[in-house]
């Protein structure tokens, strides 16, 4: 007996990347949701971690490295999620999701004045923007602990002397 077999297209012929990213989920209804992002390509991703949301739910997605982007939800098997993107992320976008350090550190400019990790001094300046591949240079703190610690103990003499000299004036 023959059996009868269709064929569909789903538009899923992109490079699918096995990834183990955090990201953070946004619906219309709930707080923000910790979510892990299993597979990554241009046009979707399926995720775990998220809240009951229904087939066809309307989501955001933060990244690492690529920021917040629009999805909904496609398909879903318990707390598995298959979602597309409401526009494809690019290729550049992809490169930065999938090369991103998991804890990638906020690109806080170094403070003027302060050592960088080549040994200058940083400057007021305007950096240039990254380039793809590109890592931001560590900061680097501009005191040394003891420093620190003399700078708080001076400042801490500092204000009892005025403390007691306020009351003597007064008294």
């Amino acid at each position: 007996m023959p059996i009868a077999a269709q064929m569909t297209s789903d538009d899923r012929g992109f490079v699918r990347f096995m990834v183990d990213l955090n990201a953070t989920l946004r619906d219309k209804i709930t707080r923000p949701h910790d979510v892990t992002i299993e597979d990554l390509s241009l046009t979707g991703f399926r995720l775990s971690g998220a809240p009951d949301l229904p087939v066809g739910a309307s989501i955001s997605i933060g990244f690492a490295g690529i920021g917040t982007h629009q999805a909904r939800i496609m398909r879903r098997d318990a707390d598995i999620y298959g979602c597309e993107f409401i526009t494809p992320i690019t290729q550049d976008m992809l490169h930065m999701a999938l090369h991103t350090p998991i804890e990638a550190p906020i690109a806080f400019p170094p403070a003027v004045g302060a050592l960088r990790s080549d040994g200058m001094r940083a400057t007021a300046s305007i950096a240039e923007p990254l380039q793809l591949g590109d890592a931001p240079e560590p900061y680097v703190e501009p005191y040394a602990p003891r420093t620190k610690l003399t700078i708080a103990a001076i400042a801490a003499v500092a204000a009892w002397a005025a403390a007691i000299g306020l009351y003597l004036s007064v008294a």
